[in-house]
């Protein structure tokens, strides 16, 4: 049996995403209502900037957006004036938008499309920190699997890229209205599956996958106030 062991300060939180190596994918599960996707993409926010590396965010159907306006009603300005955004679908532009792709009938080109534009913006940079935000929302137009495995398959081929630490924001309570639930596949492909809520004013994490296995059980826990602070 694993024991629990609770990381309970922003610093530290920061300290296991040092663990991350790049290269990886890390799926970070979350069950909505609540404000677990606001809160954990200000930190990766928060953490891109401490440690120097380039925030890229791949922002479907405007979830981006919905963050920045959550965001303000806890007083938190223009976090995102300087992401990189690369759009797919949606109307409302947040960040430097640098790459938009249009939905299209056939899923392989709008994701050829965002492969080449994923591809000429991670060259830019020799690391950054990938955020991909309403994946759930992209699957939600998928009725067959010939559709459902493109979607899998271009994710599964980004896995290995050194020059990007990848989080995958998903939202499990709408992935289980799916007509096809990618979460277990999602699982599979991810090399680290970290769960976040919201609780007592604390974001709150547990690792339930990690390359490390002594980190395995672990929990992360950061007070919101000192991450609204920064």
């Amino acid at each position: 049996m694993l024991l629990v062991r609770t990381v309970g300060s922003l610093g530290e939180l920061f300290n296991f995403m040092d663990a991350v190596k790049l290269g990886e994918t890390v799926l970070v599960e979350y069950s909505s209502p609540n404000y677990a996707l606001d809160f954990s993409t200000l930190v990766l926010k928060r953490y891109a900037e401490k440690r120097g590396y380039a925030f890229v965010v791949d922002d479907n159907l405007d979830t981006l957006s919905l963050i920045r306006e959550h965001l303000r009603l806890f007083g938190i300005e223009d976090v995102f004036s300087d992401a990189i955004v690369i759009k797919t679908g949606g109307v409302v532009n947040v960040g430097r938008v640098v790459e938009r792709i249009k939905l299209e009938r056939e899923p392989a080109i709008y994701l050829k499309r965002h492969e080449n534009a994923s591809k000429k913006v991670q060259t830019q940079y020799s690391k950054s920190i990938n955020v991909v935000l309403g994946l759930e929302k992209l699957f939600a137009f998928v009725d067959d699997y010939l559709s459902f495995y493109e979607i899998i398959s271009s994710i599964e081929r980004f896995l290995g890229n050194r020059n990007r630490k990848a989080f995958y924001l998903f939202d499990t309570r709408m992935g289980g209205m799916l007509h096809l639930n990618p979460l277990p596949v999602l699982e599979n492909i991810a090399s680290t599956i970290l769960r976040v809520d919201v609780r007592e004013g604390r974001l709150v994490g547990r690792i339930h996958k990690s390359p490390n296995v002594e980190m395995m059980g672990w929990e992360v826990d950061a007070p919101l106030s000192e991450l609204l602070r920064i």
